[in-house]
């Protein structure tokens, strides 16, 4: 009966002690994606978003129509949608200068990818500009796999 017993436990708890191991890849970087920037700034507000927006463009009408709020005149940016996609990356409206939102990696998960995105906000004895602005940034990523999105904020220090 104890060995019954034993045998019962081992068969529970062994797939639980194999899915501890260690991962092969753990110490492997993973593979990269290209993205180039298209348009970036931070515009006084003028019928700019004023609350932040991560937006993924599909097709070059939705792109041309909200690039088309940031750049006047608009500036024509021809994107093959069938194997990339456009993103805008907007901090939506913020009190002063010195706000800043950009991509800084982009990167393959296989079944998705995941852009770090960094933002960059004044530090207290920052000298900024006194007027209110809305940082952003169009990307094009070489992929039309599904795209997550990880923030990290980042506070400058001014000296």
């Amino acid at each position: 009966m104890k060995l019954i017993i034993i045998g019962f436990l081992l068969s529970a708890v062994a797939p639980l002690l194999v899915s501890c191991a260690p991962d092969s890849n753990a110490g492997t970087p993973l593979p990269t994606i290209n993205y180039s920037l298209i348009a970036a700034g931070d515009n006084a507000i003028n019928n700019l978003p004023v609350n932040r927006k991560l937006e993924i463009y599909t097709d070059q009408a939705s792109f041309d129509s909200s690039l088309y709020l940031f750049i006047q005149p608009l500036v024509q940016h021809t994107v093959d949608f069938s194997s990339r996609r456009v993103v805008l990356l907007s901090l939506g409206g913020r009190p002063t200068g010195g706000y800043s939102i950009s991509a800084e990696k982009i990167e393959d998960y296989g079944e998705f990818i995941k852009a770090s995105i960094i933002i960059k906000k004044p530090g207290s004895n920052c000298v900024v500009t006194q007027a209110q602005t809305s940082p952003y940034q169009f990307i094009e990523v070489e992929s039309v796999k599904e795209l997550l999105f990880e923030e990290r904020v980042e506070v400058m220090n001014c000296i």
